[in-house]
């Protein structure tokens, strides 16, 4: 493998932003020195270099519902590379009449040969029976680090009541294992489903899933990790309320937290536009003033990671469904947007923003995923997947994803530009264009 050398960047160390080169051998950082016989020498000046981003949080080359997915792991691995993003976390989810090994298999198939980025997953068990824990207990053992419940979606089949939520703390109670949990409370939103709404206006979608069902949902997961000395994720915060009640429980138990650009930069009235069901996720988007107060607990440094909750439906499919809000496809395209949303929450300052941008795109990801140091970090020793970014390119409009869905963020712009973005130490995209066409990501869990 060649040997590369970044010069003059301005690295995003863990300790600060200073310029410096960068040697590149075998896959690996090596060193943060010259080197006069390197194979490759790339000039990074007025660019700063990053770790390669994490969006822990997506969803792709699955069904959900009737439908499958816009994304495959081709697809949504390649807007990812070309958006500066290293590593994706999708979402293993046990069938209904499968094993959770059986499902596993499923996922590996489809991945393999198919990945621009190294992609991880996070374990959703729906069956608990006996074969199953040993399942379960046996892929924790062999490097699955994070399993996903939902406090919701009982037709859908993968809601966890509390009472189950309590015991599957108590019976990993002795792995290193992080549960990331979507909550919003079943009970507040199946009671909201008996008031007489119009289920044909996209804003219904709102009133179904309140903010009190997050808040009492966070409030009761919180009190059972207590219990069981849990090691909590929150996924996807939606709510000022949310992110206060976890941020007055750091203390008490081991709890970090994410939410998604969506809810920082959209607001409930895309949902009230005559083509709202565009805009239909779950939790919902919320009011103007709950998005401005996000935005401002965001560069307070509430959210440990930003992450995009990434699940892109065809336009198709989000149009024949709309004359009732329930049927439709509920989830957003993001991976694309990640990067450049971020950057614009702190742009005023552009250290700041690329600060912040390698904490909570690389570095706190990489420690929620079990990934730290090896990824997230840009230190002698770590994987050689890092991004060059200049912060001055062309303007262009942002692309959540390559394939045939609404656009997320119609109308908004970024200058960020990426010169080079290496994976596994080889160059994978320059000046914005993939330039290598082989699907060389790797699995890492």
């Amino acid at each position: 493998m060649n040997t590369a050398l970044i010069k003059n960047g301005l690295v995003c160390f863990e300790d600060g932003i200073r310029q410096s080169d960068i040697i590149i051998r075998n896959g690996k950082i090596e060193s943060f020195n010259s080197d006069n016989n390197a194979d490759e020498v790339l000039d990074a000046s007025g660019c700063y270099v990053l770790p390669g981003m994490i969006d822990i949080h997506t969803h792709l080359d699955d069904t959900i519902g009737k439908y499958y997915l816009a994304d495959t792991y081709k697809t949504g691995s390649e807007i990812a590379v070309l958006n500066g993003i290293t590593t994706l976390f999708n979402f293993i989810t046990q069938g209904k009449n499968e094993s959770l090994n059986e499902s596993v298999e499923k996922a590996t198939k489809k991945a393999k040969g198919n990945l621009y980025s190294n992609i991880g997953w996070h374990l959703t068990p729906t069956v608990f029976n006996e074969e199953d824990w040993k399942h379960i207990k046996d892929k924790i053992n062999n490097g699955f680090k994070t399993i996903k419940l939902y406090t919701t979606y009982k037709n859908a089949g993968i809601f966890t009541d509390y009472d189950k939520l309590d015991k599957v703390f108590g019976e990993l109670k002795e792995y290193d294992v992080t549960f990331l949990i979507h909550c919003e409370d079943n009970d507040v939103i199946e009671e909201d489903l008996l008031n007489n709404y119009d289920l044909s206006k996209p804003f219904t979608h709102a009133l179904l899933r309140p903010k009190i069902a997050e808040f009492k949902a966070i409030r009761k997961v919180i009190e059972i990790a207590k219990k069981n000395n849990a090691k909590l994720h929150i996924v996807h915060v939606s709510t000022c309320e949310g992110i206060d009640l976890i941020n007055d429980e750091r203390k008490n138990l081991k709890i970090t937290c994410e939410t998604a650009p969506h809810y920082l930069f959209l607001n409930d009235e895309y949902l009230k536009k005559e083509d709202g069901y565009k805009w239909i996720c779950s939790p919902p988007l919320r009011d103007k003033k709950n998005m401005n107060d996000m935005q401002k607990k965001a560069r307070e440094g509430l959210f440990d990671i930003f992450a995009t909750d990434h699940c892109a439906f065809e336009r198709k499919h989000k149009d024949e469904m709309k004359k009732d809000i329930r049927n439709v496809p509920n989830g957003l395209a993001g991976i694309g947007a990640l990067p450049h949303l971020i950057f614009k929450l702190y742009s005023d300052n552009f250290n700041n923003a690329f600060s912040e941008m390698c904490k909570r795109l690389s570095e706190n990801p990489a420690k929620i995923s079990g990934l730290y140091p090896s990824k997230g970090v840009l230190k002698a020793g770590s994987d050689a997947d890092l991004a060059v970014i200049s912060p001055d390119g062309a303007e262009r409009e942002i692309k959540s994803s390559l394939s045939d869905v609404y656009e997320t963020y119609p109308g908004f712009k970024t200058k960020l530009s990426f010169k080079y973005v290496f994976l596994n130490g080889e160059i994978i995209v320059k000046n914005d264009k993939l330039i290598n066409e082989k699907n060389t990501g790797k699995i890492i869990t």
